[in-house]
C-alpha cells in the first residue's frame, strides 16, 4: 500500500482524536485483559487436558499473593499461561488456596476431570495430605498427579553460592535464555 500525503494527513487526524485520557487508558487496558483472558480459558475448555502449577508467595507490601499458572493442549501444541492472580487476605492455609481457585473454576465453568496434574513448591499448605491443598484436590480429582516444583530445590541449592560461582551460573542462565528465545539461535 503506497501511502500519499493526504492519506497520512487524513490518519494522523484519526489518531489524534483518539482519547488518551488516563481512565481511557485503563479501560482499553481493562478490556484487553478480560479478552486474553476469556481466549485462555476457552482453549482450557476445548484441550482434552490441563495441568497446573500454584505458588503461594508473599510481596513487599507483606500481601500473599496466588499464583495459577496452566499448561494445556492447542492444536497438539502445549501452551503454558498465566491463568489466576489473586491477592488472599485470609490465613494462607491449603483450604484457603484451595478455596480461590475453585471458586475461579467455578465462575470460569472449568471441568476438574480435565485436571491431570498439579506442581507446587512442597510447602506445608501446599503438601498437607488432610488439611493441605493437596487433600482438597484429592477430594474433587482423585486422579490428579502431585508433583513437586524442582525450581524450588535448585533456588534453595544456589543460595549459598560464593560469588564467583553464582557469575558463572548466571552467565549460564543468560547464555540458555538467549539460545531459546529463538529458534535461530538453536544453530548457533
Amino acid at each position: 500500500m503506497q501511502l500519499n500525503a493526504c492519506s497520512v494527513k487524513t490518519m494522523s487526524k484519526k489518531i489524534k482524536n483518539i482519547p488518551l485520557s488516563n481512565s481511557t487508558v485503563s479501560w482499553r487496558i481493562k478490556d484487553m485483559s478480560i479478552d486474553i483472558e476469556a481466549t485462555i480459558n476457552e482453549k482450557i475448555k476445548i484441550s482434552p487436558f490441563f495441568s497446573i502449577q500454584v505458588d503461594e508467595s508473599t510481596d513487599v507490601s507483606d500481601l500473599s499473593i496466588l499464583l495459577v499458572i496452566v499448561r494445556y493442549l492447542n492444536a497438539n501444541e502445549l501452551e503454558e499461561n498465566l491463568l489466576l492472580c489473586y491477592p488472599l487476605t485470609k490465613r494462607c492455609t491449603g483450604e484457603d488456596i484451595f478455596n480461590a481457585i475453585q471458586s475461579y473454576f467455578c465462575q470460569n465453568e472449568m471441568d476438574w476431570a480435565k485436571c491431570c496434574g498439579v506442581c507446587t513448591d512442597g510447602g506445608k499448605s501446599m503438601s498437607g495430605c488432610y488439611k493441605g491443598l493437596r487433600g482438597h484436590f484429592k477430594i474433587v480429582t482423585p486422579h490428579v498427579t502431585w508433583s513437586h516444583c524442582c525450581i524450588h530445590r535448585q533456588s534453595l541449592a544456589v543460595k549459598p553460592l560464593p560469588d564467583s560461582l553464582k557469575e558463572v551460573l548466571n552467565q549460564s542462565v543468560k547464555d540458555v535464555n538467549f539460545i531459546m528465545a529463538n529458534s535461530t539461535n538453536l544453530c548457533v
